[in-house]
């Protein structure tokens, strides 16, 4: 380890890479790793880092996960019991199976992934929720507003919630929280809903157009937000937002203004046929043997 370390550093000398800030007073080293990793992490190798004398940075944050079982069963690729990435980015979208795994992984206890549990994940949360607010949304502005992002007052609450988002999400990526994280950030997209419906703009639209205006103002500048807020978790479909509304890279409040022409959108996510749960499970039935 040490040895791979010195030359490593020679290697990136000799290429003119300086990897000093890397391992300056001021660099932040996260070590991420399943639970059976801590005893290397937090003892031997702090133990050789200091040992080498040469001014090692020690580890700061240990990021440990708990262990992952599928369908009940322990993993095991000797047994082709496992389920390939390849296979699942081949049939699946990349930010429905992130999403899960995030969800609903094994960050702070042991977890199981099951494709009934996924895919009634996918289509409850993730589609139900998120994908189904941003859809009315920009569906209702691009039938009844000519796609034009109508006017509305800025709601100070509202806006102070979202800062709040933005230092509370920060924070606990920070801290490798990333289920809680996220659980924030969907208790936020329950609460646009919550205000879709309750504001009723497809009411108001007849009896009150400026209170309709008003509520689908707000809600573009909740998704735009959420895009934000949510491109280290799902970066596909916020990198498709940031295509239709003006989001930026930064970590800060964002603002769609109004006469904002929205182009052609599409749906967010697809909804996954209940099928594929008897069909997933009896093809990784079929690849290994076992039976339920």
């Amino acid at each position: 380890m040490l040895g791979y370390l010195s030359a490593g550093k020679t290697a990136a000398e000799a290429a003119g890479i300086d990897f000093s800030e890397l391992w300056g007073e001021h660099a932040w080293h996260y070590y991420v790793h399943g639970k059976d990793n801590i005893p290397f992490h937090t003892i031997i190798l702090p133990a050789l880092l200091l040992g080498h004398g040469g001014g090692w940075h020690l580890p700061d944050q240990i990021v440990s996960s708990e262990y992952l079982t599928l369908e009940g069963r322990k993993i095991s690729t000797s047994q082709n019991y496992a389920i390939w990435v390849k296979d699942l980015l081949d049939h699946y979208e990349a930010d429905s199976i992130r999403y899960f795994f995030l969800a609903n992984g094994p960050e702070k206890k042991d977890a199981d992934f099951s494709w009934r549990e996924y895919v009634h994940s996918h289509n409850g949360e993730l589609l139900g929720a998120y994908g189904n607010f941003v859809n009315r949304t920009l569906a209702f502005i691009q039938k009844y507003c000519g796609g034009v992002i109508p006017r509305g007052t800025d709601d100070s609450g509202r806006c102070a919630q979202t800062d709040r988002l933005y230092v509370t999400v920060g924070k606990r990526i920070e801290s490798g929280c990333f289920k809680d994280a996220l659980g924030e950030i969907f208790d936020f997209v329950r609460s646009a809903n919550k205000y879709f419906d309750t504001e009723q703009p497809w009411m108001t639209r007849n009896t009150d157009r400026a209170a309709c205006d008003n509520t689908l103002y707000q809600c573009v500048q909740i998704i735009a937000n959420l895009a934000a807020l949510l491109s280290p978790f799902l970066p596909f479909s916020s990198e498709k937002i940031s295509g239709w509304l003006p989001v930026t890279g930064r970590w800060e409040r964002q603002f769609v203004p109004a006469g904002y022409v929205l182009p052609e959108t599409e749906i967010l996510f697809r909804r996954i046929d209940k099928n594929v749960i008897g069909q997933e499970t009896e093809r990784l039935r079929n690849d290994t043997g076992f039976l339920a």
